[in-house]
């Protein structure tokens, strides 16, 4: 029985109910909520004889960065994200300090067969991911999510932004961040599109990005105060949008 207060779970009910709805965009590119659960099996089913409790993804933003996420948390395991252009000795500190012996990247989820479904061993009370933040002594320090708050957390999302099939929420956050998390599984647990931008569009002008969010009718932005003052100065926002969440002291 799949439990409901799993991410995977949670993920999966969407994937039944509106299988053929887009579940991630990028520029030319777009996987359905079937087509993303079947390419989480397809990258499990190639570590799934071996249960690990924590598995690293040092991957770029993108739809298989995704579909590996749904991959780890299927089998039980918890994520821990970090991002390719990481000193390789802050990636190894991470990783070591949560117990990782095994990472996912880009090459490891190229030329995928097609896999059969695989048993769901995600948990309620199942660590979800591991993200380090910048640490004050210097060093990085992990926060421990669980299975149950995130998708406790997209209820509450839903409640009082009433996210919903046919918005868009723009992937624009590091992974490190918790931005990232309320970007990615706001939208897929509750049956939502996410929009990548290319790395060229992410780290350009802010009117490169406005205008990817207009052609993916962008509907949904959480960014840092910034991001929202470059859009108030330049007068820039995407003509769908009707949820823009911001949050820090500057404000």
């Amino acid at each position: 029985m799949i439990d409901r207060k799993t991410i995977y779970g949670r993920f999966s009910r969407w994937a039944a109910l509106r299988p053929d709805a887009v579940a991630v965009v990028e520029e030319g590119c777009l996987v359905t909520y079937r087509e993303l659960d079947s390419m989480a099996n397809a990258i499990m089913s190639k570590f799934y004889e071996k249960e690990y409790p924590a598995i690293g993804l040092v991957m770029s933003h993108g739809i298989e960065m995704i579909a590996a996420m749904l991959a780890v948390l299927k089998s039980g395991a918890a994520y821990v994200p970090a991002e390719p252009s990481l000193p390789q000795e802050r990636i190894d500190y991470m990783m070591r300090t949560a117990g990782v012996d095994f990472i996912i990247t880009d090459e490891y989820c190229r030329n995928l067969p097609e896999a059969q479904p695989l048993a769901d061993r995600s948990r309620s009370d199942g660590v979800a991911y591991i993200l380090f933040t910048s640490g004050t002594s210097g060093r990085p320090k992990g926060v421990v999510v669980e299975n149950h708050s995130v998708v406790n957390y997209a209820d509450a999302f839903e409640r009082e932004f009433h996210v919903a099939p046919g918005d868009v929420m723009l992937q624009y956050s590091i992974c490190s961040f918790d931005i990232f998390v309320e970007e990615v599984f706001t939208t897929l647990l509750n049956g939502a599109t996410i929009a990548i931008p290319p790395k060229e569009v992410h780290d350009g002008t802010l009117s490169d990005l406005m205008d990817f969010c207009e052609r993916h009718g962008v509907t949904e932005i959480s960014g840092f105060p910034y991001l929202l003052a470059d859009m108030n100065r330049y007068h820039r926002y995407p003509a769908k949008l009707r949820l823009l969440i911001s949050g820090g002291d500057v404000l």
